[in-house]
């Protein structure tokens, strides 16, 4: 594990906090067109008081966004200069925030204020040569992080999620988890399926995935097991579903890079998801 310090300053002009956002798409679904830095928004996490963060690809920038409105209302930087990479996953747990390469890097520190630059902590979780990585989730009641993998580098089959204990040893081996991927296919019609995000249902504890490139929307249990297809998104209304969250009160918000559009983010109700 490295650890990185540098000192905190505000990040002169680089950030904007009052961006208006476009008007929902649609009268049956929320969903706002999102300032032109989040373009390529890769993923959504939630606060404990239920804020909103999201990541970009490409640099460790972590925005605050009103899904109320899809304005913004902060951003903060890691390092000095700010760190790149591929970025594909962000989590916070016990009042950390976390954020996962596509290599299998995880990065560690605290919330920021708006324009702030943070200390941080990297490590590599050595699982880089397993899979490309895409989404990241945090399960408070085990204070395990969950990593999915989009592409297996090993396997041609298998849906694979890694469990990786945010209080463990750096040395830890991740808990590797198989979902039943004949199931799904066969359940969204698909000959394969590319997740890329995915988040814990607070209801149940079940793991709510979203696949872009087939624009499905899947629920599986902890170890595991498909549920059901909670939903199989219209093409016209999501570009590149890449970031997934679920609230308290069970709103799925769903996050789409621009594509060859803006990008976008919906919320859409439970009783939306059932029909």
């Amino acid at each position: 594990m490295i650890v990185f310090r540098i000192a905190a300053f505000a990040l002169l002009g680089l950030f904007t906090t009052a961006c208006q956002s476009g008007q929902p798409d649609n009268s049956d679904v929320v969903q706002w067109r999102l300032p032109d830095k989040l373009n390529e928004i890769s993923g959504l996490a939630l606060t404990a008081d239920e804020r909103l963060l999201a990541i970009t690809d490409e640099e460790a920038i972590v925005y605050e966004i009103d899904y109320q409105d899809g304005g913004l209302v902060k951003a903060f930087a890691l390092g000095s200069p700010t760190v790149r990479g591929d970025f594909e996953g962000i989590a916070v747990l016990d009042g950390m925030v976390w954020l996962l390469t596509s290599n299998g890097r995880l990065y560690n520190f605290r919330e920021g204020a708006d324009g702030e630059r943070v200390d941080y902590q990297r490590i590599n979780t050595d699982l880089g040569d397993e899979c490309e990585f895409e989404g990241l989730a945090a399960e408070s009641t085990t204070d395990r992080l969950l990593l999915v993998c989009k592409e297996s580098k090993k396997r041609k089959k298998g849906l694979r999620i890694f469990e990786w204990l945010a209080t463990g040893d750096k040395n830890q081996k991740a808990v590797e988890i198989e979902l039943d991927e004949d199931a799904l296919e066969e359940s969204i019609d698909k000959k394969k399926v590319n997740p890329s995000g995915i988040a814990i249902s607070p209801a149940t504890g079940n793991r709510i995935v979203v696949a872009a490139r087939q624009r499905a929307v899947f629920e599986v249990t902890r170890g595991g097991e498909l549920i059901d297809v909670i939903m199989l998104l219209d093409a016209g209304r999501h570009e590149q579903p890449e970031g997934v969250v679920v609230t308290e009160d069970g709103r799925l918000i769903i996050a789409d890079e621009a594509g060859n559009g803006a990008a976008r983010l919906a919320i859409y109700s439970p009783e939306q998801q059932e029909e």
